[in-house]
């Protein structure tokens, strides 16, 4: 359970198999997706007009940034050369989205049942945070910063995993890292 100290990062099959379920999400889709298509959010925390000169600045600005990057960097050129590809290769239509969602809507309906078991003071895999929890809180963050979060665990909708998230919101680390101007 502990390697030089501290406490293991990826302590049991059920926090690989937590792993691979928030690694199977499109986060991309998901975060563009709800970016281009807002009458499918609620409470977004991302402004319109912000919203719109991230996605121009995305559209215009990052395969140039890419390329430069590239040629600076010879020895990971390959790494941004197949994010430029990705990059001018990617677009979101609405179908692709909503199964993405529904993907979503499952995996955070395993992991609410797998927290309706625990402790209520317990991460996923126990008393120790892991990686699983980790990515379970930047996927729900971004759920919140894009506003699909009251979709999935709003108005009473799965009670342990919001309970969940706001144990990890009081955190100070969290609150560093999320919202630097107010920790």
């Amino acid at each position: 359970m502990f390697y030089l100290g501290y406490p293991n990062l990826t302590p049991s099959d059920k926090g690989h198999h937590f792993e691979q379920l928030y690694n199977s999400l499109e986060i991309r889709t998901l975060t563009f997706g709800a970016m281009h298509n807002v009458e499918l959010t609620t409470n977004r925390e991302i402004p319109d007009e912000p919203r719109l000169n991230y996605l121009t600045k995305i559209a215009t600005k990052r395969p140039a940034i890419l390329k430069a990057q590239a040629e600076a960097h010879p020895d990971v050129a390959e790494i941004y050369n197949e994010k430029l590809q990705q990059t001018v290769n990617f677009k979101v239509d609405k179908a692709r989205l909503e199964c993405e969602l529904v993907k979503l809507e499952v995996i955070l309906e395993e992991t609410e049942q797998h927290l309706l078991q625990m402790d209520e003071k317990s991460w996923l895999c126990g008393n120790n945070i892991t990686l699983a929890d980790i990515y379970l809180a930047l996927l729900m963050r971004r759920l919140v910063y894009v506003g699909l979060a009251y979709r999935y665990w709003g108005n009473g909708k799965r009670p342990n995993l919001s309970a969940y998230y706001q144990r990890w919101s009081e955190k100070k680390s969290f609150k560093e890292v999320f919202y630097p101007t107010s920790a």
